[in-house]
C-alpha cells in the first residue's frame, strides 16, 4: 500500500519584532484600562505577586496621576 504524501501550504516567516510589538501595545491598552477603572494589577516581581496601582500604571507609561499627558 502506498501512501500519498501531503504538501502543506507555504507559510510566511514570523516577523517577531512586530509581533512583540504588537503584544506590547495590546497589554499597555488593557493596563491603562484598568487604571482609568480605578483597578490595581497583579504583576510577578523576583517570584512574587504584586499589586500595581492605577498611579504606578499611568506613571509606567509616562501619564499623570490621572491619566493625562504630563505638561511639556
Amino acid at each position: 500500500m502506498m501512501t500519498e504524501s501531503a504538501t502543506l501550504p507555504a507559510v510566511e516567516p514570523v516577523d517577531r519584532a512586530a509581533a512583540d510589538a504588537a503584544l506590547e501595545a495590546h497589554f499597555r491598552d488593557l493596563l491603562l484600562e484598568h487604571a482609568r477603572m480605578g483597578r490595581s494589577v497583579p504583576e510577578g516581581r523576583d517570584g512574587k505577586v504584586v499589586w500595581v496601582t492605577p498611579e504606578q500604571i499611568f506613571a509606567r507609561y509616562g501619564l499623570d496621576e490621572n491619566g493625562k499627558p504630563r505638561p511639556a
